[in-house]
């Protein structure tokens, strides 16, 4: 998807005060719930990075643990924003930088915690969602968590999609992602195959529910970075 479609996007909600404002309920129940067997060990020394942080607000739980939090976007200008945004609610610490699924902007080894939601789906293959996993590896420190949330085969938007082979699917009649080719997992199973190729102490589910006329499934998922990394 083009930088300009998903900034011009952005702005439109920045403008109209439309983008969200509080945290991803799933990620909050399961990363700092009692849902997973390997649950991770969070605390203030945590160093966390965002991944299509859009506005910030899924950092804020962790800023507001005195957590290193970090968020990036494809680009500049949704950064820019959300350092404002953030700032203008009280967290001046929050770094934003310009960066994707397959080009984070930082070193090997930083991070104890990364969070991707609802993001990776917009790889358009497999060979750049399996690029997009290897990435968030390089930067997750051994031992380090990942948490993903994608969409699942009842979300409306899977349903408006035109299924292409290999998981890839052209999306039509769904605003400006209309034209876009996406990767969906398709159900739990292949999440947790894939996952599994790079990563250990794989855990899948799954939320569905239905708000309002629209229809919303996400397959969600935690994983670790193998230790020997």
């Amino acid at each position: 998807m083009q930088k300009t479609e998903w900034n011009n996007e952005f702005l439109r909600e920045l403008k109209a005060e439309e983008y969200p404002k509080y945290p991803n309920e799933a990620m909050l129940k399961v990363i700092f719930g009692s849902y997973l067997r390997n649950r991770p060990i969070l605390s203030s020394n945590m160093k966390v990075l965002d991944v299509g942080c859009a506005m910030g607000s899924n950092l804020i739980p962790f800023a507001d643990m005195g957590c290193d939090v970090h968020g990036v976007d494809i680009h500049p200008d949704i950064s820019n924003n959300a350092k404002k945004i953030m700032k203008h609610r009280g967290y001046e610490d929050i770094d934003f930088k310009e960066g994707s699924n397959r080009n984070i902007p930082f070193p090997d080894n930083s991070f104890d915690l990364i969070t991707s939601i609802n993001t990776l789906h917009y790889e358009k293959n497999e060979e750049d969602m399996m690029l997009a996993l290897n990435e968030f590896q390089r930067v997750l420190k051994p031992g380090g968590g990942l948490y993903i949330s994608t969409v699942g085969p009842k979300h409306e938007i899977y349903n408006l999609s035109k299924p292409l082979g290999n998981h890839e699917n052209l999306i039509q009649d769904f605003g400006f992602r209309s034209g876009e080719r996406f990767f969906f997992f398709d159900n739990e199973r292949y999440l947790d195959y894939y996952l599994s190729k790079i990563f250990t102490n794989v855990e899948t589910g799954r939320v569905t529910e239905k708000l309002m006329t629209m229809d919303l499934d996400f397959l969600i998922s935690y994983a670790t970075k193998p230790l020997d990394n």
